[in-house]
């Protein structure tokens, strides 16, 4: 006989264990794992609300996962090492972006069954056991590393993982769930375990939709694959789109679209590459990096905050003490930028957050083509066309900013810690019924950015005064601006808005790869003018071709620009790892070089000109300067307490931290609590300041 043991919530994963099973923080491996519902509901209801669930644990994941590539520092002179790190960086960065592919996939499932999207997440650390692990924002250390593997793991050992191997997986459970504020980590895979069995058999044939095939979004917009590897290994972005008229089809594709999520998360094995199994090399090669770098003084991952934050909360009254309440004021007020400068930053961080994501849930709620297909301006966006543009504007924005803030300052005395992206919600995520409701909202975000910068950031004599991303970033904002004000008023896109001739072709070049920098070379058609890009070599041949009988004559046939865009291989073809050149863009620009390649008017103009990077400071602490020097109690020790720690630990342990002989008295419990994940309370400390007092003990505890 079964025990089933639920916890009284809407919906979570609940675990049926054999009778005489301890359930016990060390229970790692599930019999069973089943979702369980309360009350029972319809099977498009129940598929509504897990995909909702599905919904905030892939945005959660992805935005954690981002931190944590963005608190990597691989700015090192040594090209070996910056290589090593820097591998680090991608392979997590990668993950997040795959997590962004689940999280557009399940957007697409909602709209397949007519329920509404959801891009909420997970906010608070100390709510919700429907996630895998507490929302932290958090830098990248072992401890974070083993929640990432334990929450993506198969929830039962798979037969080619040897015991051994699977009793190390144990073990890092057991540190996932110290670094989880002693609560298991959860496994991911059951939500869609039930998803798959809803979607395949339960489901009705009218619960299908498949007239909003206009409005999802598809890989040819969105994805992203490297191809394979030397290892064989896949390195995509799957977005999974849905656009067959018939239920047997379209249950199929939601089937297969289901699991591929779940075995890129969890999956094991030949050819999966999964991020449980990038996890765990990650963690290995972590630990690795960090030994070895350690006895040489040499840090590669920036102090960032915990969880930082531009809102300061207003603590709990000190008369009524409620632990609840003081842990949540402490724990956000640990993470609040206090740094006048930084805090700026944060704010800019959180309003191109807030943009990029309505303007995927604009774009998810329009219909029609994102490119002109034919006549005069061929290739132009189109009003869809351009959420899909500013939406991956948004993303390289947000990327820049997030590498200047983990540079700053968290607080005015510098005291070894370092702001951090926050990442923070807005304060709604409802977007208007009416299109023109939905520009404006864009447009009032952008013009606060836009005040943002002259008001706080580009003031006359500030160190941003000048700064190349800000000046870009002013620019680009007014442009934007001045369209969102026709759109807002319901009328078209003015003529000659979007770029024409030569500036039409960098642009598209530009557009393809998203903005972003190209790592086999450089954005190579960028900052330069007509005549400079009809000269361009690849490879020692020319970019655009010349006729055999006439060498003034520039030809599209045979070009390598043209073929390259045209090309169905993954090697070959512009731009690389992501989906061809729409069609009507590629015709453009064949139709542009054989009209002998027209400059615009004035010539000499610059094509595209690429968006600088923000000036980078570089603010942190020399860790061969810290581990040489004798810690105090009194200047290392005591101030990572905070004052609700001191009456917690008072009020409930008889441990007085201002009293070093009481410390000294009680360092066992204190250590013990530290392993167990309970040291403060609310466990926010990092694996910095675990570590930094672990040495002040064996250091002899000295005051």
């Amino acid at each position: 006989m079964k025990k089933q043991y639920e916890i009284p919530l809407d919906a979570f994963v609940c675990h049926s264990l054999e009778a005489g099973d301890r359930v016990t923080a060390t229970a790692l491996e599930l019999k069973e794992s089943l979702i369980s519902l309360e009350p029972k509901r319809t099977p498009r209801d129940e598929a509504a609300l897990l995909l909702t669930v599905a919904a905030e644990v892939e945005h959660a994941l992805m935005v954690q996962y981002l931190y944590g590539a963005y608190s990597v520092c691989y700015d090192f002179e040594d090209p070996e090492l910056q290589g090593r790190v820097r591998g680090l960086y991608r392979i997590i960065a990668q993950m997040a972006r795959e997590e962004m592919g689940h999280l557009m996939t399940v957007q697409n499932l909602l709209q397949l069954i007519s329920a509404p999207l959801n891009f909420e997440r997970e906010h608070s650390p100390f709510e919700s056991e429907l996630y895998p692990f507490r929302f932290k924002l958090e830098p990248l250390s072992q401890h974070s590393l083993a929640k990432y593997i334990t929450a993506e793991r198969p929830a039962q050992k798979p037969p080619q993982i040897s015991d051994d191997h699977w009793r190390q997986l144990e073990k890092i459970a057991q540190i996932a769930q110290s670094a989880n504020d002693g609560h298991p980590v959860q496994h991911v895979g059951p939500i869609y375990k039930r998803l798959i069995e809803l979607f395949k058999s339960e489901l009705k044939d009218e619960d299908f939709h498949p007239y909003t095939a206009e409005t999802q979004a598809k890989w040819r917009d969105w994805g992203y694959d490297e191809g394979l590897n030397s290892n064989q290994e896949s390195r995509k972005v799957h977005v999974d789109s849905f656009e067959s008229g018939h239920p047997d089809t379209l249950r199929k594709l939601a089937v297969e679209a289901l699991q591929r999520i779940a075995e890129q998360g969890e999956g094991y094995g030949d050819l999966i590459d999964s991020h449980f199994e990038r996890f765990l090399q990650l963690y290995h090669d972590f630990v690795a990096l960090e030994s070895e770098l350690e006895s040489k003084g040499i840090e590669f991952i920036w102090p960032v905050a915990t969880n930082p934050s531009t809102i300061r909360r207003n603590p709990a009254h000190k008369d009524d003490f409620d632990l609840v309440n003081h842990a949540r004021f402490a724990f956000e007020e640990r993470g609040y930028i206090s740094n006048v400068r930084a805090r700026a930053w944060g704010h800019l961080f959180n309003l191109r957050y807030r943009l990029l994501l309505t303007y995927l849930m604009h774009f998810l709620r329009t219909s029609g083509p994102r490119y002109l297909a034919e006549g005069p301006d061929q290739g132009d966006r189109t009003s869809r066309g351009l959420l899909l543009l500013w939406a991956f504007d948004e993303m390289r924005h947000i990327k820049k900013i997030a590498q200047k803030m983990v540079r700053l300052p968290l607080r005015d005395a510098y005291d070894g810690v370092n702001a951090g992206p926050p990442l923070q919600l807005p304060y709604t995520l409802i977007i208007s019924d009416c299109d023109r409701l939905r520009w404006r909202g864009h447009l009032d975000v952008l013009e606060t950015s836009l005040a943002l910068l002259h008001d706080s950031l580009r003031v006359v004599g500030s160190p941003d005064e000048k700064d190349p991303f800000l000046e870009d970033l002013q620019t680009s904002d007014q442009k934007q601006i001045s369209l969102l004000k026709v759109l807002s008023h319901g009328e078209p896109i003015p003529p000659n808005y979007l770029p024409q001739g030569f500036q039409k072709v960098a642009s598209i070049l530009e557009e393809a790869v998203r903005g972003f920098g190209i790592d086999a070379h450089t954005n190579f058609w960028t900052n330069i003018n007509r005549d400079e890009f009809v000269r361009l070599h690849m490879f020692n041949t020319p970019f655009i071709a010349r006729d055999a009988d006439d060498d003034c004559k520039l030809v599209a046939d045979n070009s390598q620009l043209v073929s390259r865009l045209r090309s169905g291989s993954k090697t070959g073809r512009m731009p690389r790892y992501r989906p061809n050149v729409d069609v009507s863009r590629q015709q453009f620009i064949g139709e542009w070089i054989d009209a002998q390649a027209p400059d615009n008017i004035p010539s000499g103009q610059i094509g595209v000109k690429s968006e600088r990077a923000p000036n980078l400071e570089t603010i942190r602490q020399t860790s061969e300067a810290a581990s040489a020097s004798i810690l105090s109690y009194k200047t290392d020790i005591r101030p990572l307490f905070r004052e609700f720690d001191l009456e917690t630990l008072n009020r409930f342990d008889r441990i007085d931290l201002n009293s070093l002989d009481s410390v000294r008295a009680n360092i066992k419990i204190l250590q013990a609590r530290l392993q167990a994940g309970k040291l403060p309370y609310d466990a926010c400390w990092s694996s910095k300041q675990m570590a930094l007092f672990s040495r002040w003990v064996n250091q002899g505890m000295k005051n």
